[in-house]
């Protein structure tokens, strides 16, 4: 009989912490069917890039072969430089590893792994290149977290026709317009270079580049092709984009979790709610208006915040 209550014991103990751990897991279910939700509802050829969150691609140790199909690729901040918010600091080796243990399989599989990071010099840059020989990832070195400015690429400019993530070798990320006066200051200051991917905030002050300006940006200076992908958040409200209504500053919609304390003037949100989701699906028409060859989903990592939440045993959204 005690042999039999401690078998029923230690099932009962098994079957709770599976439970918990399911519902930790909820929130990144959650996001996983919201990517697919957006690739689903997008043309075919739409490029799918995530921003970190790269335990996404992970289910209970394993790789998720299911979602693997649904993105092209991936990044990673501060891989290397740029830790916890500090510019030109070398990331520590606790957190780099955790980060390599979830990129190196993903590369493994033939998904692009790009790597930003956030530092200056010659040893940094020439350390970055002779890592990504060992890795086959593709890692950038840029000169601020605001990411407004265009930079050197570790990996040479080249000539080469760009048709698809596997052929690129270097790639601009330029999120912040603000040192432009206008948006044809920025769309000149962008056409002149040869990058091979473009990743971009692609409007000014709520003002859009063209479908004419988008196509000309698909052709590097020195004639190659190239491709362009848009920056996309979809876990955080921005309250500087044209779908932010001025009454939102007083209350916020129930969707609207909290403001991100690290950058101001951005939100969390329930990303699973329908209303943010019509938010994101008409954002998208915008991009898709314009003729981008894709997306970078940023703040897909934000199903952290729900998680630590629930980890603590502090109230969640629902």
């Amino acid at each position: 009989m005690k042999k039999l209550l401690l078998i029923l014991l230690f099932i009962f103990s098994v079957l709770c912490f599976s439970k918990e751990e399911n519902k930790t897991e909820m929130y990144k279910d959650r996001m996983k069917k919201f990517i697919e939700e957006i690739k689903n509802s997008s043309d075919e050829k739409k490029i799918i890039i995530t921003q970190n969150g790269n335990e996404l691609y992970f289910r209970k140790g394993k790789l998720d072969k299911n979602f693997l199909k649904v993105t092209d690729g991936t990044t990673q901040e501060s891989l290397y430089y740029g830790d916890v918010l500090k510019f030109n600091v070398e990331t520590n080796k606790k957190d780099r590893n955790y980060m390599m243990e979830l990129l190196e399989p993903l590369r493994k599989t033939g998904k692009p792994v790009f790597i930003i990071n956030y530092g200056k010099g010659t040893d940094r840059r020439e350390f970055l290149k002779s890592q990504d020989k060992k890795t086959g990832f593709i890692s950038e070195l840029l000169p601020s977290f605001e990411a407004t400015d265009i930079y050197n690429p570790i990996s040479s400019f080249n000539s080469d026709n760009i048709i698809s993530l596997n052929q690129v070798k270097n790639f601009l990320l330029l999120l912040n317009p603000e040192k432009f006066k206008d948006i044809f200051q920025y769309f000149e200051y962008i056409k002149n270079t040869d990058f091979d991917l473009l990743i971009i905030e692609p409007s000014y002050e709520g003002i859009f580049f063209t479908k004419d300006q988008i196509e000309q940006f698909k052709i590097k200076k020195n004639g190659g092709k190239r491709l362009v992908i848009s920056y996309f958040s979809i876990g955080e409200a921005e309250d500087y984009r044209a779908y932010w209504k001025t009454e939102w500053n007083r209350k916020w919609p129930s969707w609207i979790v909290e403001e991100n304390p690290d950058w101001k003037g951005n939100y969390v949100v329930k990303y699973w709610d329908n209303q943010w989701k019509n938010i994101v699906k008409e954002y998208r028409k915008n991009l898709d208006n314009i003729g981008v060859d894709g997306y970078l989903l940023d703040t897909v990592d934000s199903y952290y915040y729900f998680q630590d939440k629930m980890e603590k045993g502090e109230k969640v959204a629902d």
